[in-house]
């Protein structure tokens, strides 16, 4: 028998509710199978998505941490350390444009800046207005001594005696004018004179120093001590030779007391500024040339063995709170 007239002929395939039920049955199968067909195919696409977006989050952290590494390693180098204030290494880095870092002149201020004083107030009979005035004539001095290029590479003390009252000029124009001697012209001869051939950087001399008033010894005295000490940093044709700052940069320490004169009880000659006690000593520089009475700057010093030590050192070169140094760093 013909196989498709068996199943047109059995029972329940000819009753018409069975065949219904059958064909409903069917078709919710068929829904089912699709519904689960269409689950498989969205999860499989949210399987790449997935993978996809979490490699978008490892992208954009690598981009950040790698910013922040080019970013670091653009920051500037700073020194490993501040300059030691009362020292000058032996090695250190030389730049003429910043002659005076790894000194402790690196952070003194450009010319007479550094040497302060306090606001003007009186002092015994002295009302705040005569004291205020007498530190103006004393950073007068130490300026027209120490700074200024007429003294320094013409030699000419003229503005600097002029300061002082005439008796005090009368004294100290022979000191000044005559020509310097070995061991006799020194630093005592009170003004700073380059030697010949020899020149300041563009950076200029820098200051570190106190001003103090009080009264002085006798009636009509307003004493000013001034303790300072001035770096002078000098150029230099072959910078590359350089093994520390110290060959070019010189340091002058100065102890002085001023006093200005004033009232009845002096002689009208003696009535002004003067130099009445001072002393000073020498860092960083060229002996032979500080021994005729010049400055000039320690690279014109044979060669040592071993770095200088010992007094060479003392913290008062580099800081007026200390005592004077005893040796003036050219001994033999």
């Amino acid at each position: 028998m013909d196989e498709d007239n068996l199943l047109d002929s059995h029972p329940d395939l000819a009753d018409p509710e069975w065949r219904k039920h059958a064909q409903t049955d069917a078709w919710l199968g068929s829904k089912k199978d699709r519904k689960q067909f269409r689950k498989q195919q969205r999860r499989a696409a949210r399987g790449p998505r997935r993978r996809w977006w979490i490699f978008a989050v490892l992208v954009a952290i690598l981009a950040v941490t790698t910013a922040a590494i080019v970013l670091i390693g653009r920051r500037p180098v700073q020194d490993a350390a501040p300059p030691n204030p009362t020292s000058v290494p032996e090695v250190a880095p030389v730049d003429l444009a910043r002659p005076y870092a790894h000194t402790p002149a690196d952070t003194w201020p450009k010319g007479l800046d550094g040497v302060t004083s306090p606001a003007a107030a009186a002092v015994g009979p002295f009302k705040a207005s005569a004291v205020a005035a007498a530190y103006a004539q004393v950073r007068q001095a130490i300026t027209a001594a120490n700074l200024d290029p007429a003294v320094l590479y013409s030699h000419d003390p003229k503005g600097y005696l002029a300061l002082f009252a005439p008796d005090q000029r009368d004294q100290l124009a022979p000191r000044l004018t005559r020509k310097p001697t070995k061991d006799e012209g020194g630093f005592d001869s009170y003004v700073t004179e380059i030697a010949d051939g020899y020149h300041l950087l563009d950076a200029g001399p820098r200051t570190f120093g106190t001003l103090t008033a009080r009264a002085g010894d006798k009636p009509g005295e307003l004493a000013v001590d001034a303790k300072y000490v001035v770096a002078y940093a000098f150029d230099d044709a072959h910078p590359k030779t350089l093994t520390s700052p110290n060959e070019i940069v010189s340091f002058l320490r100065v102890d002085e007391t001023y006093v200005v004169r004033s009232g009845s009880s002096f002689a009208k000659r003696s009535l002004g500024l003067w130099l009445d006690t001072g002393q000073s000593a020498l860092s960083s520089v060229g002996c032979a040339a500080a021994k005729e009475g010049f400055l000039a700057p320690g690279y014109t010093n044979p060669p040592v063995a071993a770095p200088p030590s010992g007094d060479q050192e003392a913290p008062g070169y580099y800081d007026p709170k200390y005592p004077m140094p005893t040796l003036d760093g050219c001994h033999d």
